[in-house]
């Protein structure tokens, strides 16, 4: 796995990353199972994780601190905060070990839950509930700082009006973070983080459906030295998965976005089939081969997802789809 310097900063990072948003969760079976997982990434050459603290409710960092307590100096992880999760998802992260029984017996499913039982999410950007989310994040991850520490889908406006500066300088200062950055939802959230200087990363989507940060974003970046983090690289699994394992409804909103889909998906098929490469391949190689990028995310379930994109990646076949 082939190593890049992360924008401006003394961070040394695998081309490819593990985005740890499914790593965990109420609904998976076997919690040693991730743990695997993420020794096996390692193992590959993989040394950059991206987290949460509202991932599994908490579990996805503890599963991060599981695998790596003992060898900390071995990754680079990145953590995000600004999330404050409902309470009814609190007492369902503290009743996991119950509940995860029940769950099975029933076959209850993710998307059958209404979205009542789920609570709803609000953010919170405030000095005194970053640094408590924080000391909440090290305790979980077993260690005593964060190499990225980065707002997670901020507003525009909480962006713009830069009153998270004075908190993330001082949580750097106190050697809990070595930098920090934002995850951010738009491109015009992320162009208006890039006017500050302290910012050293930037996570934002980027695919072959959805290219747009590639335009302007990332070239600035790039020149600022600011390192970029990309997501969703196979857009969700609509770029790793066969045409007819695909239910297109499931991503889309209107008949309109669907009827585009289609012809993107097409066209993107035909173009792979042109170059000889699997429309995975021709997904992982985009996201990697953009200048600017210092790493591309990864969200895997399993060590079969793992070593399928990996063997995609190296150049040899296989047929693995990644949700």
């Amino acid at each position: 796995m082939k190593r890049r310097t992360f924008g401006k900063t003394d961070l040394n990072v695998s081309e490819l990353g593990i985005g740890c948003a499914r790593i965990g969760g109420i609904f998976q079976n076997d919690a040693s199972g991730f743990v695997r997982l993420l020794g096996s990434a390692r193992d590959a050459g993989i040394n950059f994780f991206d987290t949460a603290d509202m991932y599994s409710q908490g579990e996805s960092e503890q599963l991060l601190g599981r695998a790596f307590g003992r060898s900390r100096n071995r990754v680079m992880i990145a953590s995000k905060v600004g999330y404050a999760l409902p309470a009814r998802r609190m007492v369902a992260a503290r009743l996991k070990p119950l509940l995860r029984p029940v769950i099975r017996f029933f076959g209850i499913r993710r998307d059958r839950l209404p979205s009542g039982a789920r609570g709803a999410l609000a953010q919170d950007f405030s000095g005194p509930y970053v640094k408590r989310a924080v000391e909440g994040s090290l305790r979980r991850l077993r260690t005593d700082y964060l190499d990225i520490l980065q707002l997670h889908s901020p507003p525009l406006d909480v962006v713009e009006r830069g009153e998270w500066l004075l908190t993330l300088d001082a949580l750097k200062r106190e050697g809990k973070i070595r930098y920090y950055g934002i995850a951010c939802d738009t491109v015009d959230v992320a162009m208006a983080a890039l006017r500050y200087p302290g910012v050293s990363s930037i996570q934002i989507t980027l695919n072959l459906l959805d290219p747009r940060a590639e335009a302007e974003l990332v070239p600035k970046a790039e020149k600022q030295g600011v390192g970029i983090i990309a997501r969703e690289i196979l857009a969700n699994g609509l770029l790793a998965k066969r045409a007819e394992e695909i239910d297109l409804a499931k991503f889309c909103s209107s008949a309109e976005e669907r009827t585009l889909r289609e012809g993107q998906l097409a066209a993107r098929r035909r173009e792979a089939a042109d170059a000889g490469k699997t429309l995975t391949r021709m997904a992982l190689d985009y996201a990697t081969g953009v200048s600017g990028v210092s790493v591309a995310l990864l969200g895997v379930r399993s060590t079969q997802q793992l070593d399928g994109l990996l063997k995609e990646f190296h150049g040899a076949s296989a047929s693995a789809a990644v949700a």
